[in-house]
């Protein structure tokens, strides 16, 4: 499944003036493809993933998913599309607090109807895939932040998303278990047949699977 976002142009206003945050943005992620994005702060990059995760509308221009023009949906629908074939991945991890790990994933089939014997294994299939086979019953508090950054990992996997969005996913994280933790979203997006979208500042987390570039002015450049 492919992710093309084409003349992508979103303004906000400011007063009596206008700010131009995405002017005519294209963009294209295939499956299997990593895309890593950068740029200064204010430069666009949360809005532009905002926008491929069908979360806002641009002012112009269109995101499709594998041929499908999603900016003609009806919010129901994209909605609909966001739930079944799209992931995100946070800077924070987002867990609920209550829940262990295994149970943050099985919340994802229980909202799709479907939490059965054989998502149970997946889920924990997933858990073991990112290293968290002895953290199956922790919780958020008992876990650090590079093992609840693995738990986000896997949640976002849970509902085999063609389209895989990350936003600053190793932020919060010092360097060297950042490095990690990329590494493991980049391999498993890829296993997984994702198109994939990381914004990041850690450029130098990226490596030769990943295609690079960056948002300056509300335009892509190559880098």
């Amino acid at each position: 499944m492919t992710l093309l976002m084409e003349n992508i142009t979103v303004t906000v206003p400011d007063g009596s003036e206008t700010i131009t945050l995405l002017d005519g943005v294209s963009l294209k992620v295939n499956q299997c493809e990593v895309v890593g994005l950068t740029g200064a702060s204010g430069s666009g990059k949360s809005t532009l993933l905002a926008v491929a995760g069908l979360l806002r509308q641009p002012e112009s221009g269109a995101v499709s998913i594998s041929g499908q023009n999603m900016s003609s949906l009806k919010s129901k629908s994209r909605a609909k599309v966001r739930k079944e074939s799209i992931g995100f991945v946070f800077q924070s991890s987002n867990l609920f607090p209550s829940l262990t790990a295994l149970e943050q994933l099985e919340l994802v089939a229980h909202i799709n109807g479907n939490l059965n014997k054989t998502e149970k294994d997946k889920a924990r299939g997933l858990l073991v895939s990112v290293g968290l086979e002895s953290r199956l019953n922790n919780r958020p508090a008992q876990l650090s932040g590079g093992e609840r950054q693995r738990v986000g990992i896997a949640r976002a996997l849970m509902n085999d998303p063609k389209i895989l969005l990350c936003d600053e996913p190793t932020a919060s994280l010092d360097d060297e278990r950042g490095q990690e933790i990329m590494e493991l979203l980049i391999k498993q997006a890829i296993e997984h047949n994702a198109a994939t979208l990381i914004v990041t500042h850690a450029t130098k987390q990226l490596d030769e699977r990943c295609s690079k570039f960056v948002l300056s002015k509300g335009k892509i450049l190559e880098q």
